[in-house]
C-alpha cells in the first residue's frame, strides 16, 4: 500500500511540474494612418502560454501616433 501511495504522489508531482501546452489565439488591434483595424487571429499550436505570449508580442509595433498595433492572447 505504501508503494502505491508513493507512486501516485510521484506521478502527481511530475504532472504538476509539466508545462501545459495547448493552442493559443493571438489578436492584434490598432490603426494604420489613422484607420482602425483588427488583424485576423493567429493561432499558435502546442505551446505554453509564456511561449505563445512571446510570439504574439513580436507583432506589436508603433510608428508615431497614427500607426500602431497591440497584440495579445485571447
Amino acid at each position: 500500500m505504501k508503494k502505491m501511495i508513493l507512486a501516485v504522489a510521484v506521478l502527481g508531482g511530475v504532472a504538476a511540474l509539466t508545462s501545459c501546452k495547448k493552442d493559443w489565439t493571438c489578436e492584434c488591434t490598432g490603426q494604420i494612418m489613422g484607420v482602425p483595424f483588427t488583424a485576423s487571429d493567429t493561432i499558435y499550436t502546442d505551446m505554453t502560454k509564456k511561449d505563445a505570449e512571446s510570439k504574439c508580442d513580436l507583432n506589436d509595433f508603433s510608428y508615431g501616433t497614427d500607426n500602431y498595433a497591440d497584440c495579445s492572447l485571447k
